[in-house]
């Protein structure tokens, strides 16, 4: 019998690979052995509940011949940082098919992310397996973000995805020349309503009776805690959150319901609970751990408004709810650096969706256009994807060059094109309507004047100098890139101590395996004195990904936080997170 090992991370991941198998993707029930890793990759393991403990998980369990836990197995690493060394990958092989059951015979391995770990760590130790690569949402619609080694690029069979817009096809691993292949949708919807119907009796008891009162049902608002990644500062993902919910009220909503990230801090509810008072409508604020997609099926929301989440367009594919975007075109604007991995999610929702702040629902539906998709989108795509990972997609040159040559006179109208093609970025690439070399020297000397410092260099080919900014170094870290975000922090360090920096420089050292250094920076954190509660737990948060090892700092970083705001349930989290339970810690780790 064959085995296939599927590697999920989310619920929403564990959805898709569960409509996948009923559709007959994986091949007819009882034909392979089936087993489900999962990982809990967030920042803090041990203070997020993992995926096969949340509500509705048991809907899905039936698929599957077992269930394990990866974070157990590695106790006290972190997935998103360990692989096994090269000389004891065989040892791991072994070791696993012994503690997991695993007979001898084909193997198929299915992972999510296929760039990063643990999806790399899999593969690495599973080294015979072919390999189905399940998208993670709208990010599958965008290029493959890091080069992969032909031992595993090699042996990647098909990329599996929700068929969130009908028409558009993803550039994830195009590269490769591996096929995609939608699952379908038939079985997305059965899985989707028999997990939503699972998870009534928690909604039931979450949401107010007589929920929503208005007579024109509720809408709905998905946070996505932008702050966090970098994306946004928490004042202006506050004013977001806002404006989203200003959006739903002009459109006659008197009653919302917001689903905050379910790390955002308190103060981002806090606001619309004061805002809906003062315009005397009824605000839910569900701080119950659901997925969107539970919600969605329970409580049918007449609208759906976000920013860039995957779930509007969950909302619109799967349950036929309305959705629009706020603010997609602001986060477009400061998205750095230009690969960032959010570019396509960001781009597709401020061309395709209605922006409830400009025409609103009054606009055509252009998604609602096989024509405009398969034309308009799809090109616009590709020509974005190809800017972002030129050299690994010369495949997507041409059509990069016929849309750029076509989007030029609509620069003025779509302010949104100038962002994604700027004179530099048409220069550096020899695109359509590139500046001529003086040019490019004449734009170059007036960004060094209006900046004070040294700009890029003027002769074409030559690469840019790294700004030494705070901003920089954050963009940096948040695209993985710790070599560029190590020498930056270094510089800035040197002068002076930003917060920011300290944090970062933290979490670069923990990459590193420099837990020395890690905590010497989060030491001179926390010898700032800086009486925000947000500080502490960031503090607090980085010194967990140490383990053991950091254990008093999180701790005391931790009730530092309590003690500046007493209803921070993060910080109460933080301050008694342990590790995994004993029985994981019997196995060795490279």
């Amino acid at each position: 019998m064959s085995t296939q090992i599927f590697v999920a991370s989310t619920l929403y991941g564990a959805l898709t690979l569960s409509a996948a198998i009923d559709a007959g993707q994986f091949g007819p029930a009882g034909s392979a052995r089936r087993i489900l890793v999962v990982c809990t990759n967030t920042e803090i393991p041990e203070v997020t509940t993992p995926l096969d403990a949340m509500q509705g998980f048991e809907s899905l369990r039936p698929r599957f011949d077992a269930v394990i836990s990866w974070n157990e197995v590695i106790f006290p690493y972190h997935p998103s940082l360990w692989d096994p060394r090269t000389q004891d990958v065989s040892m791991w092989r072994e070791l696993l098919g012994l503690r997991w059951n695993i007979p001898d015979g084909p193997m198929e391995l299915v992972v999510e992310s296929i760039q990063v770990k643990p999806a790399l760590t899999f593969c690495k130790i599973f080294r015979n397996a072919w390999i189905t690569v399940y998208a993670d949402g709208l990010m599958t619609y965008g290029p493959t973000r890091n080069e992969l080694a032909r031992d595993v690029h090699s042996r990647i069979r098909r990329t599996l995805y929700l068929e969130l817009i009908p028409g558009l096809r993803p550039l994830l691993l195009t590269e490769y020349g591996v096929p995609s292949e939608p699952v379908r949708t038939d079985a997305v919807q059965r899985v989707f309503a028999e997990f939503g119907q699972s998870c009534v009796p928690a909604l039931r008891a979450a949401l107010p009776a007589g929920f929503p009162a208005g007579r024109n049902g509720v809408a709905m608002l998905l946070g996505q805690y932008l702050s966090s990644i970098g994306l946004l500062t928490e004042e202006e993902e506050e004013r977001l959150h806002l404006r989203m919910f200003e959006a739903a009220v002009g459109l006659g909503f008197t009653s919302v319901l917001f689903k905050p990230h379910p790390s955002a801090p308190q103060s981002f509810s806090d606001s619309l609970v004061v805002r809906a008072q003062e315009l005397n409508v009824q605000l839910v604020v569900l701080e119950t751990p659901l997925l969107a997609e539970a919600v969605f099926g329970h409580v049918r929301p007449r609208a759906v408004i976000g920013c860039f989440s995957t779930g509007l367009f969950t909302a619109r594919a799967v349950y036929g709810i309305p959705a629009a975007a706020v603010g997609a075109r602001e986060v477009l604007r400061k998205l750095r650096p230009y690969p960032n991995s959010n570019r396509i999610p960001v781009t597709i929702c401020e061309v395709a969706l209605p922006d409830l702040e400009g025409a609103g629902f009054s606009a055509p539906d252009l998604l609602a256009n096989p024509d405009w998709v398969r034309g308009e989108l799809a090109e616009y795509v590709a020509a974005v994807g190809y800017c972002m990972q030129p050299e690994r997609n010369p495949h997507l040159r041409d059509r990069a060059v016929a849309y750029v040559t076509r989007a030029l006179p609509q620069m003025e109208a779509r302010p949104a094109l100038r962002m994604h093609f700027k004179p530099d970025l048409l220069y550096k690439l020899s695109l359509p309507g590139a500046p001529s070399d003086a040019e490019m020297r004449a734009l170059e000397q007036a960004e060094k004047e209006r900046k004070g410092k040294r700009g890029k260099a003027g002769t074409k080919g030559r690469p840019a100098l790294e700004e030494i900014t705070v901003d920089s170094f954050r963009e940096h870290l948040q695209a993985g890139d710790l070599d560029a975000a190590r020498r930056i922090g270094e510089q800035i360090l040197k002068d002076r101590k930003p917060m920011d920096v300290l944090i970062g420089m933290a979490r670069v050292h923990i990459g590193d395996g420099d837990l020395e250094q890690a905590k010497r920076m989060l030491s001179l954190a926390a010898m700032s004195g800086d009486d925000r509660a947000m500080t502490w737990i960031k503090i607090a948060e980085v010194a967990a990904l140490m383990g053991r090892e950091g254990k008093a700092l999180r701790v005391f970083a931790a009730q530092e936080a309590l003690r500046i705001n007493p209803e921070s349930a993060a910080a109460a989290r933080l301050v008694k997170a342990r590790g995994a339970r004993k029985a994981a810690r019997s196995m060795a780790v490279g």
